[in-house]
């Protein structure tokens, strides 16, 4: 996607990110949402600094769908390692994003998931010493708990070590005015890094116009449900198959609650490197009903997920949940682990089930539970609290920041 020509007069507030479609992270997916709906609801120029391996071809992405005030441009990325679904910077996108600051002149810079540039890519943090110069406002949005998940991939647990003893999340996130955090538990993750400049703003949100209980029906499973299952409990699960996911818990707990109630399946929708899909996969076949979808998009995901009976995930690392929010607003209940962010909108018993992390007994059981309650109250107080994050509510917000930064 190429640079369009600016209007000197619109205030430019410019976004360096490292998670962008076609990468489907809960970030990547906030950060064109995020994007496309502040061009549409502010009066500034948005522009972002993406990853170069979008999909021209895709609905998002086509220059119709695109605001007038919206720019997207592309620096050089390369997949990493662990996850390659998942694309970084290249140490060249440096300068690129140097030379866009030039050209683009903005009012305010927003660096997304500091450590990701920084670490995997750029070594540095371009960009910093523009705003310094120009006294231009530089924001850090605090969104993936990378200190803790970098942890649960073979190889990789040399990061946290490295990250405590040179306490270099202090001395990145230090650059900026503020580090933005959607919730006190973010915040609290900070804090324990030594990142102190933080600043909490409830900006997180999902287009949520396309999540409801009027997709529910049987029929929308039945592409993976042999004819016994269609009576079954339909367990869920939906989202990235990362290690630090821990969907090898959930299989475990299903496994367990299959021993002794066998009227259940367990749908486990979404990708994630070849080596981690294997050992899912391997750990489920000893289990009868256990099926994997890959991933799902749109329709077809609104579809699936209203049409399950329960949503469940055993990941402790969740900055703000979002499939647990669409599950949510689609009246499905959701069991999830009492962890960061999730504790701060799931109260148990009354819009979904906390469980304890790491715990299987306490997952297995809270499964189980649901099989034998109703849960039609809890699911439509899912529903209606769901409505409060919205992607209108989240950027409203952030337009109130960034008008406060220019002194509007």
């Amino acid at each position: 996607m190429k640079s369009q020509s600016i209007d000197k007069q619109t205030p430019v507030v410019l976004f360096i990110v490292t998670g962008f479609p076609p990468d489907v992270s809960g970030v990547s997916l906030f950060n064109w949402e995020r994007a496309f709906t502040l061009a549409k609801m502010s009066s500034y120029r948005i522009v972002v600094l993406a990853p170069d391996w979008q999909n021209p071809g895709t609905e998002k992405f086509s220059r119709e769908a695109i605001p007038p005030n919206l720019v997207i441009d592309l620096y050089p990325s390369k997949p990493w390692p662990p996850y390659t679904l998942t694309h970084v910077p290249r140490f060249s996108s440096a300068s690129f994003i140097r030379e866009k600051l030039h050209f683009h002149r903005p009012e305010i810079i927003i660096y997304t998931d500091v450590e990701r540039l920084y670490l995997f890519g750029t070594w540095q943090l371009p960009g910093i010493e523009y705003a310094k110069a120009k006294s231009v406002p530089i924001l850090a949005e605090y969104h993936t708990d990378l200190y803790n998940f970098s942890a649960a991939y073979p190889g990789w647990q040399w990061l946290r070590g490295l990250v405590k003893l040179t306490k270099l999340s202090s001395l990145l996130y230090r650059n900026f005015n503020y580090t933005i955090c959607a919730s006190q538990a973010a915040a609290n993750s900070c804090h324990e890094m030594g990142i102190i400049n933080t600043k909490i703003v409830a900006f997180l949100g999902i287009d949520i116009s396309e999540f409801s209980p009027k997709h529910r029906h049987r029929e929308n499973l039945s592409e993976w449900l042999l004819p016994h299952e269609h009576a079954h409990k339909i367990f869920l699960y939906l989202g990235r198959l990362g290690y630090e996911k821990r969907v090898d818990l959930l299989i475990r707990a299903f496994a367990s609650l299959k021993s002794h109630s066998p009227n259940c399946s367990l749908l486990i929708a979404g990708d994630g490197p070849i080596e981690v899909v294997e050992q899912l996969q391997s750990l489920a076949s000893i289990t009868p009903d256990i099926h994997f979808t890959g991933f799902l998009h749109g329709l077809r995901k609104a579809q699936v997920l209203a049409s399950c009976d329960v949503f469940c995930s055993a990941s402790p690392f969740e900055t703000f949940g979002r499939t647990l929010v669409e599950a949510m607003a689609s009246g499905v209940p959701v069991v999830t682990v009492e962890s960061g962010a999730v504790a701060e909108y799931i109260c148990n018993g009354v819009n979904g089930y906390l469980v304890t992390p790491d715990d299987l007994d306490s997952l297995t059981n809270a499964m189980h539970n649901t099989m034998s309650i109703q849960t039609i109250d809890l699911a439509n107080q899912a529903c209606l609290d769901s409505q409060a994050f919205s992607l209108e509510a989240g950027c409203s917000q952030l337009i109130k920041l960034y008008d406060s930064l220019l002194g509007k």
